[in-house]
C-alpha cells in the first residue's frame, strides 16, 4: 500500500518549534502533554523528534541536578497555551515516525498548538546541545 498523503493541517503545521498535545505509549501516564517538535526538516526526514513539557516541575530539577543547563523552565506568561509552571527536560527526546504522527491526526487524537516562542526554542535547542545522554545524531537534526 503506497504512503498516505500527509493531511494538511500537518503539512502546513509541522516544523521546528511547532506544539502538539496528545497521548502517547511512550509516556507512563495515561494524560495527554504538550510536546515540542525539536528537529528542523521533520516531514523530510519522515520523523519527528519531540520534548515532552511537563507540570513536574520539581521532579525536572532534581533528575537533573547534575546537569545544569538540560532543562528549560516554561511559565504561562512565557507561553500562554501552558496553565501552570512547566518544564522540559532536554535530555529526553523521543522519536515518533512521520507516519504514526499523521495517522494520529488523521484520528483527531492529537490538537495543536501556537508554536513556543522563538527564544524559548532557542533555549531548548541549546539545552539539548548541553546534553551528554542525547546522542549526537539527534543533535545534528536540530
Amino acid at each position: 500500500m503506497p504512503d498516505q498523503p500527509l493531511p494538511l493541517e500537518l503539512r502546513l503545521g509541522l516544523r521546528a518549534s511547532s506544539v502538539f498535545y496528545f497521548q502517547t505509549r511512550e509516556l507512563t501516564s495515561e494524560q495527554p502533554h504538550f510536546f515540542v517538535v525539536v528537529n528542523r526538516d521533520p516531514i523530510g526526514a519522515k520523523r519527528v523528534l519531540l520534548t515532552i513539557v511537563t507540570s513536574k516541575v520539581e521532579a525536572v530539577r532534581r533528575r537533573n541536578r547534575d546537569r545544569p543547563g538540560t532543562f528549560i523552565e516554561i511559565s504561562p506568561s512565557d507561553y500562554d497555551e501552558l496553565t501552570m509552571n512547566s518544564a522540559i527536560d532536554c535530555n529526553v527526546v523521543i522519536e515518533k515516525p512521520l507516519a504514526e504522527l499523521a495517522e494520529m491526526v488523521r484520528r483527531r487524537q492529537v490538537r495543536y498548538h501556537r508554536d513556543l516562542p522563538a527564544e524559548i526554542f532557542t533555549a531548548l535547542k541549546a539545552a539539548i546541545g548541553a546534553s551528554p545522554v542525547v546522542e549526537d545524531e539527534i543533535k545534528e537534526l536540530l
